[in-house]
């Protein structure tokens, strides 16, 4: 516990961490080098997309000045109030709406330009790049649309003069079109186009027929690229311009919208959004018409049918007075005929409001869309409720109309506003029928007062009595007829006086539009950070999850144990470097070794060294040899001695023999000058570890051994035994109560750090005295600055002593 607070509490040394980034500074600049070139290609290869914006108010309606609450106009719900913007916004991005703009921008066709980049000199499809001509077309293209026709063929065609052309087109799987229809019909496995045409003349196939026609003034010169045109889906336009165009609110509290649009032609979004804005205004207006244009043809419809009984008795009155030279009538009779006038115009209005609540219930039988409803003021119903009623019923009927054209089939306010129109129409019934009892009585009371007055002409004389009856009902129809007049006029002012409720504040234009990808700068920057992220990121993880020591102060953080030394990477093949290169640094590095093993001489000249390590394959026995062999060229009586009983490798860099040894000596089968071997080098000599024994442990722990040690140091000054690893057996903790120093190797890059802290444990648990570190295989220039200075001064040593031997060489030739 106490292990894993002190690891968490370790400061990062920075200057350690510069040093690590430091060694790998050209990975850093080839990482840079290569996201730098992968962001280069990438702004090259990508489609470029531009973005643009219109801005649209959509202010609150205003009413006419003329008209007052009573206006007929109140219950056409023109003038409702603040719109629902959210609504508004759906119908903006709505299918429908998007694909009347793309009808009236006339996208059936396009044309698009072919070339390989970099000058062609690479003609493969990575390396194609198609630019779609949006302005001066070199080809009008009329589509028969009663016919089928391929979409997404690239039709290439080259102008060969005024006359003709060629064109050729070859694809498989191509997708055919019904325009009428506005729906794909089949899959064509193979369609090919090909062949020299006139300017004009019908291109006809099973799936395709089309004409070409040469625009007037057209410059457009054959070229040495490649020019084709294809044909398009309306809808699937209509879906992919649908994805690409956003409508908000400029703030909760504004009424001004901005519709943006992505593309790859900053000129055909530009067009776009100023036809969708111009769409969206014809719409609006169009629906605030409707309602004007619907209450016209309602009142044209009882025009005609009052004109012919007007007509009729205009004709009777004019040839009654005619026959029977009457010209007026008394002025009691005039009395009657003017309260008699009065009813009658009651009563027309009475008729005309029952005939429209007749028209209400037929309309709500025969239609489901109530967008085409007539108001019941346009008819002189001034009933508050009914026109409050009617003026609900059409905005919720607007609402469902507007989800139903968004595709929210299944949105759960659809459901709720159709149980509403529902209860609606259920209280609008009710209270027509309530409305037409009123009337009825209304009616059966005028015509009770009529009766009286009739009775009262009665005893007029008969030609007065008769001329009485015929001005009576010339004077209905006509008051009808006048009446629908009136309001035939107001309902056409009202058509007139409209505009749209929304207006375009600030259209798209070519000049506001702007690249959003790919962003280049922002690419490179990013490029360039990644290059820095992802070698910075592995060096850090490669680091955090390195299980094997690195570094000097990763030992120093692990132990207190001193450091006797390290020794430099060996670059030759070479097990015995000592003769290789005298003035080395891995030379130096085994004197420098020499030099401080001598601060545990102390008063004794004669010293026994046991060299040892964590595993297999640390360097103990390279370390041993090189050692020995620097004690030999001190002029010191050294002995090297394999005490690896289990796996003797020793003797085969020496070149000798390993049929007697230490095991055969303990076993006194062989003596002390038997298993002492010269080597090639002075003053070394060499004890093989022998046959391998079945229980080496024992024979270790036997008192042969101590004598034989002590034999030993009266031969030599110096013995250095090459012992096993303290990780594996436990020969070595034996032969540690024999030395002097302990010496325990430690391979950088090598040595697992968990097992080197066991084992440094263990030792310090047994008080084993006099341990001390060799740092093996240091890898000086590449992976640490702690002997980078050391390892640069004996380089420079050694490229001066060449340079000098080369230059005394070259001097005595001469």
């Amino acid at each position: 516990m106490k292990r894993s607070e002190e690891i968490f509490q370790q400061k990062t040394d920075y200057r350690d961490l510069i040093f690590k980034l430091w060694r790998h500074k050209f990975w850093f600049a080839l990482s840079i080098a290569a996201f730098l070139a992968a962001a280069f290609l990438f702004n090259k290869f990508s489609t470029t997309i531009f973005r643009n914006h219109s801005t649209l108010l959509l202010k609150e309606s205003e009413r006419n000045s003329f008209m007052s609450s009573q206006d007929i106009m109140q219950g056409f719900g023109l003038f409702a109030g603040n719109q629902n913007i959210e609504n508004e916004l759906g119908i903006l991005t709505s299918y429908t709406m998007i694909y009347d703009a793309v009808n009236q921008l006339n996208l059936d066709v396009s044309f698009y330009s072919e070339r390989y980049m970099f000058g062609g000199i690479i003609k493969h499809k990575l390396f194609r790049e198609t630019e779609e001509i949006y302005f001066d077309k070199p080809l009008q293209i009329s589509i028969d649309k009663s016919s089928l026709q391929p979409i997404d063929l690239p039709i290439y065609f080259r102008i060969l003069n005024k006359d003709e052309f060629s064109i050729e087109a070859n694809g498989e799987n191509i997708l055919i079109y019904n325009y009428l229809d506005d729906n794909i019909v089949k899959i064509a496995p193979k369609v090919k186009i090909s062949g020299t045409y006139k300017f004009g003349e019908e291109i006809k196939g099973e799936n395709y027929s089309f004409k070409v026609h040469l625009p007037q003034g057209n410059n457009f010169q054959p070229s040495s690229g490649k020019v084709y045109f294809s044909f398009n889906s309306l809808s699937y336009l209509t879906l992919k311009y649908q994805a690409s165009i956003t409508a908000n609110v400029t703030s909760r509290t504004s009424s001004l919208v901005v519709i943006s649009m992505s593309g790859d032609n900053r000129y055909k979004i530009t067009d776009f959004l100023n036809t969708l804005s111009n769409a969206y205004l014809e719409k609006n207006l169009e629906k605030k018409n409707r309602i004007a244009i619907n209450t016209v043809k309602f009142i044209d419809s009882q025009i005609s049918e009052v004109s012919d009984s007007l007509t009729y008795a205009e004709s009777k009155l004019q040839n009654f007075r005619t026959s029977n030279r009457v010209m007026d009538i008394s002025f009691q009779g005039q009395q009657s005929l003017e309260r008699m006038n009065q009813l009658e115009s009651e009563r027309a209005l009475l008729i005309m409001q029952k005939k429209y609540y007749d028209y209400i219930r037929d309309y709500f039988e025969k239609n489901t869309d109530l967008s085409d409803l007539v108001a019941p003021s346009s008819m002189n119903v001034q009933d508050p409720l009914l026109n409050q009623l009617i003026s609900q019923l059409i905005t919720l009927n607007s609402e469902r109309t507007n989800l139903l054209n968004q595709g929210n089939i299944k949105n759960l306010r659809l459901n709720t506003i159709e149980v509403q129109i529902a209860n609606l129409k259920k209280t609008i019934n009710e209270n027509i029928s309530s409305n037409a009892a009123t009337t009825e009585i209304a009616l059966q009371d005028i015509n009770n007062r009529s009766a009286r007055i009739s009775a009262e002409m009665s005893r007029l004389p008969s030609t007065e009595r008769q001329l009485f009856g015929i001005e009576r009902k010339f004077k209905l129809n006509d008051a009808i007829y006048t009446f629908l007049l009136q309001k035939r006029s107001e309902a056409q002012i009202a058509r007139a006086s409209n505009a749209p409720d929304y207006e375009v504040i600030d259209p798209a234009r070519y000049i506001t539009s702007y690249q959003v990808f790919p962003k280049n700068k922002l690419t490179l920057i990013i490029g360039a950070l990644l290059g820095l992220m992802i070698p910075f990121i592995i060096i850090i993880l490669r680091d955090f999850l390195n299980t094997k020591i690195s570094s000097k102060k990763e030992i120093e953080s692990i132990t207190g144990l001193p450091i006797l030394g390290h020794v430099f990477h060996n670059d030759s093949k070479e097990k015995i470097v000592i003769n290789e290169a005298f003035n080395s640094p891995i030379s130096e590095s085994f004197r420098s070794l020499r030099t401080n093993l001598q601060f545990y001489a102390t008063d004794n000249e004669k010293m026994i060294f046991v060299v040892t390590s964590s595993y297999t394959g640390e360097g103990k026995s390279f370390i041993s040899q090189n050692l020995a062999c620097v004690y030999a060229l001190f002029g010191k009586k050294t002995l090297l001695m394999g005490f690896d009983l289990r796996r003797p490798k020793l003797y085969q860099d020496f070149n000798l023999s390993n049929q007697k040894g230490i095991s055969t000596a303990l076993i006194n089968q062989s003596s002390l000058p038997e298993i002492i071997q010269k080597t090639s080098i002075d003053n070394l000599d060499f004890i093989s570890a022998g046959p391998i024994p079945p229980n080496p442990l024992e024979l270790i722990a036997s008192q042969k051994t101590e004598q034989l040690i002590n034999d030993l140091k009266k031969l030599y000054d110096y013995i250095i035994i090459d012992s096993p690893p303290v990780g594996v057996v436990s020969d070595t903790y034996l032969l540690m109560k024999y030395s002097d120093a302990n010496i325990y190797v430690v391979r950088q890059g090598f040595t697992v750090k968990e097992a080197f802290t066991t084992n440094i444990n263990h030792l310090t648990q047994k008080n084993i005295p006099h341990i001390s570190l060799v740092i093996n295989d240091v890898k000086a220039r590449g992976l640490s600055y702690d002997y980078g200075y050391e390892y640069t001064y004996y380089e420079e040593k050694k490229d001066n002593s060449f340079f000098k031997s080369f230059s005394k060489n070259l001097f005595k030739k001469k």
